[in-house]
């Protein structure tokens, strides 16, 4: 095997690695622009670090004895990074250290060594390759055009192969086993060597075997786990997992059993417009626990739910580990809902409610103007759209970008923050926008099957779904002048970076 092959592997396996670590990162820190950032900056820094340790191995010893223990050493890091994952993960995943050296610390210590062993790869190569002065630029442009093609094939074929194919517990093992077996044919001349290597390497195999996997399922887009558990009735519930995130609380038993306050924000939407033998057609943006559809299926039998969930592993995992039946009228559309509402529909839609926010990792494109006239040509004309979002009334920048975005699109916007009013903290706000005024009589006299169920107290209920005053609303815009939300300009992470930083 050539010095380029050897160096465009090396690329590969640097770019797999980069691509898998904000996966492994996420179920115990979230995904977000500061996680990316602390990964990618990681990275960088351990290339930067294993470039100059790379020339000086290069200069002081430069055989293959070397070059094949820089390759060996990176598939060991490779595997001992699934350990220490799940060791600083569950160590600091919850922890009272700011979530920005959380974050750097977990890179730190698990891909830092990985970067740095691989990237002394190459100038060691450079070295061994080059043997005529004059063709010094040919042979480094050469080795870094092969780099560069192993970095950009690792990158597609991690982010859209291999980790929904092997999980990030998979691919770190394979990369291991690939860099282990180039080192010793690198160094295959050093008989001791390679028992060495085989010993270390077959006891860190072993045991990459028995380490636990993080997920129930891990796809392209969430690290999926499903929790079960019991209510206070002795019921069996399921909670969700996205990541880091607790998705949806669901009990299989009782549809009317809603998880979250915000839901009795939507039941008592339902409730306020239907009667429970009424036809009329839902549409969700997100799936989760399919907790609202189970609800509208098992309480308003005559209605049609359709739900766009981009992540078919979201959807696979309510109907194998959550009691979601595969015989469910509930329709599925297993895409991005911008997309699938772009290429139209049979139906108008009566409700929309959208719920496609993981934690604090804000899909933009979900969120601006040109979306949401998008998604008004595809609704009745007195149709709701109601959706739940997370913001801190000390801050409010994202809220009030949302609220002046959904007013340049419907005529009423409303705001139920589950409170007498938008309060102070991490909390999820519900806005609710339409072109027909909320009847505010009829609203707060209706009493949903879910309230019911719930057993709610009349303050309690008329806590969960109240309708700040308007005053409040414009208070609000007055303190945040923030525009609104475009497909051009949409700093959503801008605008939760305090929140973020505030809750973690």
């Amino acid at each position: 095997m050539s010095m380029k092959w050897i160096v465009f592997l090396a690329s590969f396996c640097l770019m797999l690695v980069q691509i898998v670590s904000g996966r492994a990162l996420a179920p115990y820190v979230g995904v977000s622009v500061y996680v990316w950032t602390g990964v990618i900056g990681t990275t960088l820094l351990g290339i930067v670090f294993g470039y100059a340790a790379g020339g000086v191995l290069a200069d002081r010893r430069g055989d293959a004895k070397t070059l094949g223990t820089s390759l060996a050493l990176a598939g060991l890091a490779a595997l001992a990074a699934n350990y220490v994952v799940i060791i600083l993960g569950e160590r600091m995943g919850t922890g009272s250290m700011p979530l920005v050296a959380r974050v750097v610390v977990m890179s730190f210590g698990a891909f830092f060594p990985v970067a740095f062993f691989l990237s002394t790869v190459t100038p060691q190569a450079v070295k061994r390759l080059l043997s005529d002065l004059s063709k010094t630029g040919e042979t480094v442009g050469t080795l870094s055009a092969w780099s560069a093609v192993g970095n950009i094939l690792g990158t597609f074929a991690g982010g859209y192969v291999l980790v929904s194919a092997l999980g990030t517990k998979g691919v770190l093992t394979a990369v291991s086993v690939l860099l282990l077996a180039l080192g010793v044919w690198v160094a295959r001349g050093e008989k001791l060597w390679r028992t060495k290597a085989a010993a270390v390497a077959g006891i860190f195999l072993l045991g990459a075997v028995i380490v636990p996997g993080s997920c129930r399922l891990e796809t392209n887009y969430f690290c999926i786990r499903v929790l079960n558990s019991q209510n206070d009735a002795g019921e069996s519930t399921h909670i969700l997992r996205l990541d880091h995130l607790v998705h949806s609380y669901v009990n299989p038993s009782n549809p009317l059993d809603l998880g979250y306050e915000y839901e009795q924000v939507y039941a008592n939407l339902l409730a306020s417009r239907y009667a429970t033998s009424s036809a009329f057609t839902a549409y969700f943006i997100g799936g989760g626990g399919y907790v609202l559809p189970r609800y509208i299926e098992s309480t308003y039998p005559q209605a049609t739910n359709i739900v766009a969930e981009i992540d078919p592993g979201v959807t696979e995992a309510n109907h194998r580990f959550m009691g979601l039946s595969r015989e469910t009228k509930i329709l599925t559309a297993n895409e991005d809902a911008r997309m699938h509402l772009a290429r139209g529909g049979d139906r108008p839609y009566d409700l929309v409610f959208g719920d496609a926010f993981n934690d604090f990792s804000v899909p933009y494109h979900l969120t601006t103007v040109e979306f949401h006239r998008l998604l008004k040509s595809r609704m009745s004309p007195d149709g709701v759209y109601a959706l739940n979002i997370i913001d801190d009334a000390r801050y409010g920048q994202f809220l009030a970008s949302m609220i002046r975005t959904l007013r340049e699109v419907w005529t009423y916007v409303y705001v139920a923050p589950q409170a007498h009013a938008i309060l102070p903290g991490r909390n999820t706000i519900v806005l609710l926008a339409s072109d027909e005024p909320i009847d505010q009589d009829a609203w707060y006299s209706t009493i949903s099957p879910a309230a019911v169920a719930k057993d709610l107290s009349e303050e309690a209920r008329r806590s969960a779904v109240n309708l700040v005053d308007p005053t409040e609303i414009d208070q609000l815009l007055d303190r945040v002048r923030t525009p609104v939300l475009t497909d051009d300009y949409v700093p959503t992470d801008r605008y939760l970076a305090p929140v973020f930083s505030d809750a973690y």
